[in-house]
C-alpha cells in the first residue's frame, strides 16, 4: 500500500516550472504516441502489401502511387497545420487530423481499384499531415525544455515500434486475412488514440484573431507537390531529361518563385521566415535538412544491399534493420537523460553526425564478400547516431523561439526533414543507377537471386551512395558547429527566450 501511495503521490506532483501534473503528462504522452505510431505504422505497413493489393485491384502502373500519394499530401499539409495550430489552437486540429487519417483508412479499406486507392491514401496523407507536427508541438507545450529530454525516448519509441513491426504485421495480416486489414486495423487504434486525446489534451484559450496567409499556403503546397513528384519520378517512371520530370521541376520553380513573391507582401507568413534569421533555428533545420537526406538513403538502400549483394530474403533484409531502430531508440533515450541533467543539447548534435557518418562511412567498403552481420554491426551504429540526434535538433528549435510560435516552429522542422528525406533517396538512388552498367536492369532475374557479377556490380554501385551520405553527415556536422548556437534550456515556460545572434540585420 505504501508503494501505491507514494507513486499517487508522484503522479500528483506538478514540478516546478510544470503546467500539470506527472500523471496528465503522462497521459497525454500516452495519447500522443499511439497517435504517432499510428500514423507511423501507415508508412512501413504497406509496403509488405503492396504486391498482393496490386495482384487483386490491378493496375500495376499505380504501384509507386500508392506511398507517393500519402507523402505528398503530408508532406504539403504540416505547414498550414503547424500555422493553423498556433493561431486556434491544437486540440480541435489534432482531433480533426485523427478523424481525416480515419477516414481515409476506412475508404482505402473499401477502394475498388488502384485509383481509387490512390486517391484515399492521399486522404489518409491530408490527416497524418497534421499528427506529426500537432504532435511534436503539444509536448512543446505540456513540458519545458529543460526536462524535455527526459521524454523523448517515448516519442523515439513509438517510431522504432512502427517501423519494426510495420513490415512483420503487413505479412501477418496479408497471408492470414484479407490486405484491406491493414487500413480496417486503424480504426480501433485511432478510435482509443481519439478517447485518450479528447480525455486528456488541454483545452486551449480562446484564440487570438490573425491573419491566415492561405494563398501562400496553396502556393507552398503546390510548388512542394511538383517538386516531389519531379524528384520521384526522375530516373524511376520516366528519364531525367523527359517532358514530365522537366516540367513539374519547372512547375515546382515557377509557384515556389511567386511563393516568395507573396511571402514578402503578407502581415504574416505560412512559414516562419523571420525565425530563421536567429542562429540557433537556422542551424537545427539545416542540420535536419541534411540528416534527413543521410537517414532516408540508409533506410531505403540498407535493405537492398542485403538482399540483392549478400543475396537474402526480404524477411531478412527486414531484420537488419530492427538493430538500427533498437539502437536509435536507445540512443535517444540515453542522449534525452544526458540532455535533462546536463541541460545541454549541442554535444549531441556534434556527436551524432560523427556517429552516423562513420557507419556510413563503414558501409560504403562494404562489397560482395560482406556478411548480413557485417552489415548489422553498421546499422547499429548507424542507428546510435540517429537517436543522439533523433529529438535534439527538434528542442533546439522549439528552445529557440517562444511557446506562441512552437506549432510553426516544429512544423518548419517537419518539412524540412521531408524534403530533406525525399531528396536523400532521390540522390542516392541517382547514384546506383548511374554506377550501373548499362543494361543491368534488363538481365536482373530478381533482386534475391542475382548471380555473382551482377551483384558484384550492384555492390560498386552502391559504395560511392553510402559514402556521398557520410560527406552530407560531414556538411550537418559543419552546420552544427559554425551556425547552431546552444541556448541554455528554459526550466519554466514564462522564461524569455534568449535570442541568438541574428544572421542578418534589419527589418524583416
Amino acid at each position: 500500500m505504501g508503494s501505491l501511495a507514494g507513486w499517487r503521490a508522484r503522479l500528483a506532483h506538478k514540478p516546478p516550472g510544470y503546467r500539470y501534473t506527472i500523471g496528465r503528462i503522462l497521459a497525454i504522452y500516452a495519447g500522443l504516441m499511439v497517435t504517432l505510431m499510428l500514423a507511423t505504422l501507415d508508412q512501413t505497413i504497406i509496403a509488405t502489401a503492396l504486391p498482393t493489393i496490386v495482384s487483386d485491384l490491378g493496375g500495376l502502373t499505380s504501384y509507386t502511387w500508392v506511398i507517393t500519394a500519402y507523402l505528398l499530401t503530408t508532406t504539403v499539409t504540416v505547414p498550414l497545420y503547424g500555422k493553423l495550430g498556433d493561431i486556434y489552437g491544437r486540440r480541435r486540429l489534432f482531433i480533426a487530423s485523427i478523424a481525416i487519417f480515419l477516414v481515409g483508412s476506412v475508404l482505402c479499406g473499401v477502394a475498388q481499384n488502384m485509383i481509387q486507392l490512390v486517391v484515399f491514401r492521399g486522404i489518409q496523407g491530408l490527416g497524418a499531415g497534421g499528427i506529426f507536427p500537432l504532435a511534436l508541438a503539444t509536448v512543446a507545450t505540456i513540458v519545458p525544455p529543460r526536462d524535455r529530454g527526459r521524454y523523448q525516448g517515448l516519442i523515439g519509441s513509438s517510431f522504432a515500434a512502427a517501423s519494426i513491426l510495420g513490415p512483420t504485421l503487413g505479412g501477418f495480416i496479408v497471408d492470414t486475412a484479407s490486405w484491406r486489414w491493414i487500413f480496417y486495423v486503424n480504426v480501433p487504434v485511432g478510435g482509443l488514440a481519439l478517447v485518450v486525446i479528447w480525455l486528456t489534451m488541454p483545452r486551449e484559450a480562446e484564440s487570438v484573431r490573425r491573419s491566415v496567409d492561405y494563398l501562400g499556403a496553396a502556393l507552398l503546397g503546390a510548388g512542394t507537390a511538383a517538386l516531389m513528384l519531379g524528384l520521384v519520378w526522375g530516373g524511376r517512371e520516366y528519364p531525367w531529361v523527359s517532358a514530365p520530370v522537366l516540367g513539374s521541376l519547372a512547375g515546382a520553380a515557377v509557384l515556389l518563385s511567386l511563393f516568395a513573391v507573396v511571402e514578402l507582401r503578407v502581415p504574416e507568413t505560412i512559414l516562419p521566415f523571420d525565425l530563421l534569421r536567429r542562429r540557433t533555428v537556422a542551424g537545427g533545420v539545416a542540420a535536419i535538412t541534411l540528416v534527413g537526406m543521410a537517414m532516408l538513403g540508409t533506410i531505403a538502400f540498407v535493405p537492398l544491399f542485403v538482399q540483392a549483394v549478400i543475396g537474402t530474403s526480404a524477411t531478412a533484409s527486414g531484420v537488419v534493420l530492427t538493430p538500427f531502430m533498437l539502437a536509435a531508440v536507445l540512443a535517444s533515450v540515453l542522449s534525452g537523460q544526458w540532455i535533462s541533467r546536463s541541460g545541454r543539447y549541442k554535444p549531441n548534435a556534434i556527436l551524432g553526425p560523427v556517429v552516423l557518418g562513420a557507419a556510413l562511412f563503414g558501409l560504403s567498403r562494404l562489397d560482395e564478400t560482406a556478411t548480413r552481420a557485417d552489415v548489422a554491426l553498421y546499422a547499429v551504429v548507424a542507428g546510435a547516431g540517429l537517436g543522439l540526434m533523433m529529438q535534439t535538433f527538434v528542442l533546439a528549435v522549439q528552445n529557440a523561439v517562444p511557446v506562441s510560435r512552437v506549432g510553426s516552429a516544429t512544423a518548419l522542422v517537419q518539412f524540412a526533414r521531408s524534403i530533406g528525406g525525399t531528396l536523400g533517396i532521390t540522390i542516392m538512388g541517382v547514384i546506383v543507377s548511374q554506377g550501373l552498367p548499362a543494361g543491368t536492369g534488363s538481365r536482373a532475374p530478381g533482386v534475391d537471386r542475382l548471380p555473382p557479377g551482377l551483384r558484384a556490380e550492384l555492390a560498386d554501385a552502391m559504395q560511392p551512395a553510402f559514402l556521398a551520405s557520410a560527406c552530407i553527415c560531414v556538411v550537418a556536422l559543419l552546420v552544427v558547429v559554425f551556425v547552431m548556437r546552444e541556448l541554455p534550456l528554459r526550466r519554466d515556460f514564462e522564461e524569455p527566450v534568449l535570442e541568438p545572434v541574428p544572421l542578418t540585420s534589419g527589418p524583416r
